[in-house]
């Protein structure tokens, strides 16, 4: 894979993409706040919807399995070095749920040179259900605003394509590939799973990122008074904040199903 450009993949059988679906219902009903690396929502028109669940396999040992598994062997191969996992996370998108503005992954990551995240459909990713865009030919981080995305001006210099997917296909993506996501527009929710790694050489660890990110967070809000679900202020919805997570410990019930991968 070029540095920066995005390639797309089959990793799950129709069979394995049906227990994900599964999974990701339950880890859905979640309640907000309970999680404690982030159940996020967001406001869409008179209702509340979950859209992300961080740090997934903490608390799910099928995630974590997969995650460790199938989506890590993917992640080695194509980055020619052991990979690391040391992010996973669920992106919904709920009909109406917002989208995401152009922004580059490795800076929402500081102190890794090289990241590949395994982008796994859910649910079928179309145009009207809000799929990512990407602009390829990219190989260095470029000019961003006050919310760390990246410039008026340049996203509108590249060329974009959508990246459209079935449930179980996959678009693998470099830290450097810039991309956006539009909101849904349709009748169906558009889920994701995306698995991060970097080459174990880094020692880019789970630890070492999930530490980092909650110092970033708080700092950065108090700083532009935004209320966050990433490092960078990239979501464009409307944010509804749950109850506080005070422990560590997961309080949901394992999700009992045959293995993925």
């Amino acid at each position: 894979m070029a540095l920066g450009d995005p390639v797309r993949t089959r990793v799950l059988t129709t069979a394995q993409a049906d227990i994900l679906r599964g999974w990701t219902d339950a880890i859905e009903r979640w309640p907000v706040g309970s999680h404690v690396w982030g159940q996020y929502a967001e406001q869409i028109e008179d209702r509340v919807a979950v859209c992300r669940t961080e740090n997934v396999s903490a608390c799910h040992p099928g995630v974590a399995a997969l995650v460790e598994g199938t989506l890590r062997a993917v992640a080695t191969d194509t980055l020619g070095d052991p990979a690391t996992p040391f992010k996973d996370k669920i992106n919904y998108k709920h009909p109406g749920g917002a989208g995401f503005r152009p922004h580059q992954d490795r800076l929402a990551y500081p102190g890794v040179a090289r990241v590949l995240s395994v982008l796994v459909a859910i649910d079928e990713c179309t145009t009207e259900s809000g799929c990512l865009w990407f602009a390829d030919g990219v190989d260095e981080p470029l000019p961003i605003d006050d919310r760390g995305v990246v410039r008026g001006d340049v996203v509108e210099s590249l060329r974009w394509e959508p990246a459209e997917l079935a449930a179980g296909d996959a678009v693998l993506v470099d830290g450097l590939a810039p991309h956006y996501s539009e909101a849904n527009g349709g009748v169906h929710r558009r889920r994701v799973l995306v698995a991060s790694y970097a080459p174990s050489s880094e020692d880019y660890a789970r630890e070492r990122y999930y530490s980092a990110r909650a110092d970033t967070m708080r700092r950065a809000s108090q700083q532009d008074g935004r209320f966050r679900i990433s490092t960078l202020a990239d979501f464009d919805g409307i944010e509804v904040a749950g109850d506080e997570a005070r422990t560590e410990a997961c309080t949901h019930d394992a999700v009992e199903g045959e293995p993925v991968g």
